[in-house]
């Protein structure tokens, strides 16, 4: 207690001996800023050195909130030591229990006795041009959160480019940038020009003009303020249609179906007058797949992005393969044409379902040999020639006879269905178009509609659920309240395609 009132009585005589002068901001209602206080109050607990404390003391001054005259002459002895009672006296001000002139006032005694040192600026003579003290600066695009990572063909990619101060909280002007969007190759796909931040702030946005932006972009920007420069770079994806990703990362119009099956060793194509609706499905054209690749026991089917290529996975004679074909025009089979087959026969001898990632850089297989999910990567996009294997992921424990595989838009969700237990299995992957680092979240008897369910995909925005299966010969449509959350499915209604084919494997949207 007598520490204590010594403590008081010396802010006190300070008060008394100090003449109060402060810069007209901090008689009025500017205030000290908050990372100051929170430095006092650290310095104060002992958890930051003095050097850390006198950095904030030396930006009051610097900034004109507090007017010091700096003594000509300094007691050496007195320097030597901060005294106790004033790392209590900036505690009590960090827990708002003094005002910020009686802090500053205190401030003000230490640095005329000595006892607290801080640089003086530069003198500068009227003719000089003005020194501009700068330590570094910060840039952020988007509020550097998450989001505006995706867009669509037609559509505008939206950006705000902030630059800040070292501290990260005030804007900066006339911050000189560079503003490029390119593609994952380097290859040049817009350029902004060089521009300078006004209030802090650059944005601008860009309609996207064609599916050649499918792939990923990364916006690439340059800054530079006197002689600091930095580079940040954000990447996003851009999709063919304008309703949301799909139940394995592709964009899909949702007014084209295609089924594939064993009966015929064909894809059946269909069209749909209300999106992904299966009651407004109509027959359109078939494409024998089998006579073009050799691959007579086709299992599961996949387009690209684009819609220009298309991709069946098979077990002919025991032998599991990918074939590859392209197509003239976009979502056609009728114009389809066959390209190459790449081997998986070393992973899984008797696959059913494919998917691949957004950029279609990776591509998964499932199959009923291993019952695990085989990961791939492609050194060239939708390109199965420059594929190579990565990693299995085993899900037997939930199905020991995996038939169907898909994921969400973001890949960060993983769904198996199979014929064993007749159900699918929602995984959540902790790295996105990583299977390795998928873990088991729930599971969806889907038996009330098919006891062979072979196939499964989703709606763009996962909102509706598609299973096929060969004891029905029919689509089954699901509705999920909630976006890939299987816990949250009912059913719908059944589509048959058994006129066109009564084993059916697959089923994709494009």
């Amino acid at each position: 207690m007598t520490y204590l009132l010594l403590s008081v009585i010396a802010v006190l005589v300070v008060m008394s001996l100090v003449p109060i002068v402060l810069s007209d901001s901090l008689r009025g209602e500017f205030t000290v800023p908050n990372w100051v206080k929170n430095t006092a109050g650290w310095w104060a607990s002992d958890q930051i050195p003095d050097s850390a404390f006198l950095q904030g003391i030396q930006f009051l001054i610097n900034e004109g909130i507090m007017i010091v005259e700096i003594p000509a002459e300094i007691d050496s002895e007195a320097a030597e030591e901060i005294p106790n009672w004033v790392k209590n006296t900036a505690g009590w001000w960090a827990e708002d229990k003094i005002h910020d002139i009686t802090f500053v006032s205190g401030i003000k005694y230490l640095i005329g006795k000595g006892i607290i040192v801080v640089e003086q600026e530069p003198e500068v003579e009227e003719s000089v041009e003005e020194v501009v003290e700068v330590r570094d600066f910060y840039m952020e695009v988007n509020g550097g959160n998450c989001c505006f990572n995706w867009t669509y063909v037609g559509e505008e990619y939206r950006f705000q480019i902030e630059t800040l101060d070292e501290h990260k909280g005030n804007p900066i002007d006339g911050v000189t940038i560079t503003v490029k969007i390119i593609s994952q190759d380097g290859e040049l796909r817009h350029d902004f020009g060089i521009i300078e931040t006004e209030d802090g702030i650059y944005s601008s946005s860009i309609a996207i003009p064609n599916m050649d932006w499918y792939a990923g972009n990364i916006l690439s920007v340059t800054g530079e303020y006197f002689g600091f420069e930095k580079t940040i770079e954000k990447e996003f994806e851009v999709f063919r249609n304008q309703s949301g990703g799909s139940g394995s990362g592709m964009e899909n119009s949702g007014l084209k179906m295609f089924i594939i099956g064993i009966t015929g060793d064909d894809v059946n194509e269909y069209t749909l007058t209300a999106v992904f609706d299966v009651s407004t499905a109509s027959f359109v054209d078939v494409y024998d797949a089998a006579t073009a690749s050799g691959n007579g026991y086709p299992s599961d089917i996949e387009f690209s992005s684009s819609g220009k290529k298309m991709f069946i996975v098979g077990y002919p004679d025991s032998d599991g393969q990918v074939n590859e074909f392209t197509l003239t025009t976009a979502c056609d089979v009728s114009t389809a044409s066959f390209v190459d087959t790449f081997s998986i026969d070393n992973q899984e001898k008797y696959p059913k379902g494919i998917a691949f990632s957004n950029s279609g850089k990776k591509m998964f297989i499932v199959g009923t040999e291993g019952d695990d999910v085989n990961e791939y990567t492609l050194d060239t996009a939708w390109d199965i020639s420059s594929a190579s294997f990565v990693d299995s992921f085993s899900v037997s424990s939930q199905e020991t006879l995996a038939t169907g595989l898909t994921f969400s838009s973001s890949g960060k969700k993983m769904f198996t269905v199979g014929v064993q237990d007749d159900e699918v299995n929602e995984f959540t992957l902790a790295t996105a178009w990583d299977a390795s680092s998928a873990s088991y979240v729930n599971t969806l008897s889907v038996a009330s509609q098919d006891v062979d369910p072979e196939g499964i995909t989703f709606s763009n925005s996962g909102k509706k659920m598609f299973i096929v299966g060969t004891e029905g010969d029919d689509v089954n449509e699901y509705t999920l309240d909630t976006a890939w959350d299987i816990s949250s499915a009912s059913f719908v209604d059944s589509f048959s395609v058994s006129s066109q084919e009564n084993k059916p494997r697959g089923i994709a949207w494009c």
